[in-house]
């Protein structure tokens, strides 16, 4: 495989390998959104929700070397929701669209990683890695997929009455802008669905490229086993007509 293709098809599964790890990273964190508030004593401190999880905080006396005093430091946990957390079907939709991307993705990042492998051993390409024509609409399959993941923003997640019974002692009371904001999950989401539709871009190229590079090499070995036809027939020997035998001629 020439080096177009070549290079486009490594872009393609980089950007594959990346947008997996953004997307897994962002779906399983329990930071995807963020309430912004102060605490009963007027500091700062946010509340944050994931897809599946909750930061769940605590405060930490920490004694002090001295022994005279303590210092105190906030800690944070994932934990699941409570079995009275209300989760409406947009909330719902943002979690299986967030399977679905998973498996979609998954697929596409073994298939990016062992397709070289599979072409190189079985089809005889002496080419490093190759492209199939599935690979693009997977990819941008799966990044339509993942920017439906963002519906959780829309759904009454971002509704700060979700947060009535959550978290420990330190936010009862406490108070939290009314709507959310992204957290790092939303982000990592949102750069997932750039890198899937990257990665299907690149995919598309390559297989492009990669079309027309077999298409000339065809060409090509076409041309040159007609120049070789042409040559040897230029290089025969003519052949000896055979003259009658003298008793045939004799006979007519």
């Amino acid at each position: 495989m020439a080096a177009k293709s070549q290079g486009f098809s490594i872009l393609a599964t980089l950007f594959t390998v990346v947008a997996f790890c953004c997307m897994w990273s962002g779906s399983i964190r329990c930071n995807f959104l963020k309430f912004v508030g102060t605490d009963s004593n007027g500091e700062p401190f946010n509340m944050e929700l994931g897809l599946w999880y909750y930061a769940f905080y605590t405060w930490v006396v920490q004694p002090s070397g001295s022994g005279f005093g303590a210092s105190f430091y906030q800690y944070g946990t994932c934990v699941s929701y409570e079995s009275y957390t209300q989760v409406d079907p947009t909330w719902k939709t943002a979690q299986a669209f967030a399977i679905i991307t998973f498996l979609f993705g998954l697929f596409t990042l073994v298939s990016a990683c062992v397709s070289s492998c599979v072409t190189k051993c079985y089809s005889g390409d002496d080419g490093f890695v190759t492209t199939y024509g599935w690979q693009a609409p997977l990819c941008l399959f799966t990044a339509i997929c993942q920017g439906l993941v963002l519906l959780f923003l829309a759904s009454n997640a971002c509704n700060s009455k979700v947060l009535i019974g959550l978290g420990g002692k330190q936010t009862w009371n406490a108070t939290f802008n009314e709507s959310c904001s992204i957290s790092t999950g939303a982000n990592l989401t949102i750069s997932a669905l750039v890198f899937w539709f990257c990665a299907a871009v690149s995919s598309f190229v390559a297989h492009r490229f990669e079309q027309k590079e077999d298409a000339d090499d065809e060409a090509e070995v076409a041309d040159v086993a007609a120049k070789k036809a042409e040559e040897g027939e230029a290089d025969a020997p003519e052949q000896p007509v055979a003259e009658p035998e003298p008793a045939a001629v004799e006979a007519e």
